[in-house]
């Protein structure tokens, strides 16, 4: 009998996937697909890949506001923003950003939900970075099909081609579950030019140039295996990491002032950011904070988007039946009281529409949270990745089981469809040449 964990076999397309008939709030009329956009502002200013060298970063965009990050070698510099009407851009607002330490940061406001934008930066000769196209999210109330792309663990596959193929997509929005950069932050100056690069990666510049990111972290962003209890000078290369982290990525740490927040979009799905690494205290059986923890289950109940993406950069699959307590200290398993904890919570709670996104592990997957009969068995989590790092052999090796269904081992990223009238996500994991190499649709 099917359940709502199963994954269905076969191909799905987005035609297939269209919202017809009444919403899942009655008397609303549907949205559908998301409307057509014009093709992106090209201003008449000659680019300056040397003031702009990473072009523009915009994050954690909402219904009205997002969040935008520069590294510039200027001291100041002006922004301009454009916004879809209809099938042209119109000028929509501007204003003057000043430098600290290279980096320009600051917040959008009064943006008109689910409406496409594109914004350039002005150095003080005149010369201008390149342009980012992203899109607001679904206001409160409203819904269609939503399209989202994720990866991790980026390493030294070079341009990161598959970051490409997702900026073709023109994607709602991108997450990064961890493992962007390979750094070590016990030296500050290190953590900081690794991000630097990363930025101006030809496939992460594509990526950047055609959408807004989430991004989490996970221990490559600090030091390998990171935790509070077992590496030396923890709060150096706590502080190290998170400044670097901070001054590269844009974020909304307006919600919780740390790495936790949650993105919504609209009716559809709400993103809960998880902060799996830099709180983990292995001499105290916490893999996240209690502070974390309760407000993990606070955002969830308070949920009441379709789908519950929670961005997780470790996996909190059981592994047990497949690699049993091998490395466990380094996920979820090897701290069973929390996750017990949470998954309890979100069984005993009735909370629906929960899917657990990480990374970390090198290749992808698309599994049961846990054994049939196991607490969690109910949810599914996706890996996604690597999109650079070396691929790891488990995957070649898997054979498909109950509850680990479907693994892919070689570079990609993973494209997430939302449906959130047929209550599917359809998933696909992409290769660098664009292909679909598996493809699966799970049905909440």
């Amino acid at each position: 009998m099917a359940t709502r964990r199963q994954f269905l076999q076969g191909v799905s397309t987005v035609g297939t996937l269209a919202c017809t008939g009444k919403s899942l709030d009655s008397g609303v009329e549907p949205i559908g697909i998301r409307s057509a956009e014009p093709e992106r502002w090209v201003p008449e200013e000659t680019v300056n890949n040397i003031v702009f060298p990473s072009g523009i970063q915009v994050g954690d965009v909402m219904s009205t506001r997002g969040f935008v990050s520069i590294q510039t070698t200027e001291t100041q510099v002006s922004w301009k923003l454009v916004e879809q009407t209809d099938d042209a851009w119109g000028d929509l607002s501007e204003g003057t950003e000043s430098a600290t330490e290279g980096v320009v940061q600051f917040t959008i406001v009064n943006l008109k939900p689910d409406t496409a934008y594109c914004l350039v930066c002005f150095s003080e000769s005149g010369e201008r970075s390149t342009v980012t196209r992203f899109r607001s999210a679904l206001g409160d109330t409203d819904w269609r099909i939503v399209t989202f792309g994720a990866a991790s663990c980026l390493g030294g596959n070079l341009p990161w081609q598959t970051l490409t193929r997702a900026a073709e997509e023109k994607l709602d929005f991108f997450l990064l579950l961890g493992d962007t950069v390979y750094t070590n932050a016990r030296n500050d100056s290190t953590a900081r030019n690794d991000w630097k690069w990363a930025l101006k990666v030809e496939g992460m510049e594509d990526l950047t140039q055609s959408t807004s990111i989430i991004a989490t972290w996970d221990d490559h962003e600090l030091v390998n295996n990171f935790d509070w209890d077992l590496v030396e000078n923890p709060s150096e290369v706590f502080e190290n990491a998170w400044r670097a982290f901070q001054n590269s990525v844009p974020m909304d740490k307006e919600q919780t002032g740390k790495m936790y927040r949650r993105i919504s979009h609209g009716s559809v799905c709400d993103v809960f950011v998880l902060d799996c690494r830099g709180e983990r205290r292995s001499s105290s059986g916490l893999y996240i904070s209690v502070e974390q923890m309760d407000w993990l289950k606070t955002a969830l109940s308070a949920s009441s988007a379709r789908f519950k993406f929670v961005m997780n950069s470790v996996p909190i699959i059981d592994f047990t039946d497949l690699i049993g307590e091998v490395e466990a200290i380094d996920r979820w398993q090897g701290f069973p009281e929390q996750r017990t904890e949470i998954l309890s919570y979100i069984e005993d709670n009735g909370i629906e529409g929960v899917i657990w996104l990480s990374g970390d592990f090198h290749f992808g997957l698309v599994a049961q949270v846990s054994p049939t009969g196991a607490i969690g068995d109910t949810m599914m989590e996706v890996l996604n990745g690597p999109t650079g790092s070396f691929i790891n052999i488990m995957g070649e090796l898997m054979v498909p089981t109950e509850q680990y269904q479907d693994a892919v081992a070689t570079w990609t990223y993973t494209k997430y469809m939302c449906n959130p009238q047929t209550g599917e996500v359809q998933v696909q994991f992409i290769d660098d040449s664009g292909d679909v190499l598996l493809e699966r649709s799970l049905l909440l």
